[in-house]
């Protein structure tokens, strides 16, 4: 049996209302019913807990984005299986979409191909698998942003925040940070100095498969542009303007040698609040939007904000 993740009520409780609402019944992901008065509760019919989608034997992060409210038994039966695994009679596979990982229901189809992972200490298995691998026909496209900040406490310390919250939006552990008087840093330490200073930060995504990543891509990166304005007026930065890209490699083996280099020495002229390159353009929502404008400098003015995020952050500022 799986040992249950240790999480106090209130935070359980805090991740019931992020993912059911206030009902006081869910059914969970594999379709059992739970209880919101049955938390680690094993004797009750309607016990639940709280899961980690990733495993953390897999890398897996404790963080909200990376925890799903399930059964008991529905937690027993995924355990830390990956990337496929049973519950509740049912095949379920955990896939990456963009900087997060869910859990997908497989197809009757795609349940005949292998319910359960590869044993490789088996070698009929092992070979098997190898025989079935094949190299990626189409490119490999690297989603990236940048974002130049300029500041003038002399703290380093908003900047430093700002960089968690890059980390938890985008669910990327390495922000690369650049000042324009002493170079690349591995992370956002610079020194301090009275005068304003400017940084690149620069946040590389990794993979983004198909649109529906790179439409997230730039959900996350509005979203982080309508936080900006409070940022501005709030926690002392001057400005704030983001560039979102992407860029394609033929190849993982390319892309694994060249992209971080690419990316970080890639020089972006900033001109405007949100700006996104012809691949993001034509890979969303935006090639609508901006159909009949013209680029500058290699990217497209795309200044949008969520109108009820702005205004629910302005009784804020």
């Amino acid at each position: 049996m799986k040992k249950l993740m240790e999480l106090n009520k209130e935070t359980a409780s805090r991740l019931w209302a992020q993912q059911f609402g206030r009902g006081q019944k869910a059914i969970d992901f594999s379709g059992r019913e739970i209880a919101k008065a049955a938390y680690n509760d094993r004797n009750s019919v309607y016990g639940w807990n709280v899961d980690h989608i990733l495993p953390q034997s897999r890398g897996g992060k404790t963080a909200d984005y990376n925890l799903i409210c399930c059964h008991i038994l529905t937690n027993d039966e995924k355990a830390d299986k990956f990337p496929c695994f049973k519950a509740n009679e049912k095949v379920f596979e955990i896939q990456r979409r963009q900087n997060h990982y869910e859990i997908i229901a497989r197809t009757a189809e795609q349940q005949e191909k292998g319910d359960e992972t590869v044993n490789f200490l088996d070698a009929a298995q092992g070979l098997k698998c190898w025989k079935q691998c094949k190299a990626r026909s189409k490119g490999v496209f690297v989603g990236y942003v940048k974002i130049k900040v300029v500041i003038s406490d002399e703290s380093v310390e908003p900047l430093e925040r700002y960089v968690e919250f890059l980390r938890e939006l985008f669910g990327i552990e390495s922000i690369y940070a650049e000042d324009n008087n002493i170079g690349l840093l591995n992370g956002c330490y610079a020194y301090a100095r009275a005068y304003k200073r400017t940084y690149i930060l620069t946040v590389i995504v990794g993979d983004i498969p198909t649109v529906e990543d790179t439409e997230n891509l730039l959900d996350d990166c509005v979203t982080l542009n309508t936080y900006n304005g409070y940022f501005i007026n709030c926690a002392g930065f001057d400005c704030i303007q983001i560039a979102c890209g992407m860029k394609c490699y033929d190849n993982y083996l390319k892309m694994s040698l060249n992209c971080t280099k690419e990316i970080l020495d890639m020089k972006v002229q900033f001109i405007d609040s949100l700006m996104i390159d012809e691949l993001v353009k034509i890979n969303t929502s935006a090639k609508d939007q901006l159909r009949d404008r013209t680029s500058e400098y290699g990217f497209y003015r795309y200044n949008y904000t969520y109108t009820k995020l702005k205004n629910d952050l302005g009784k804020f500022i």
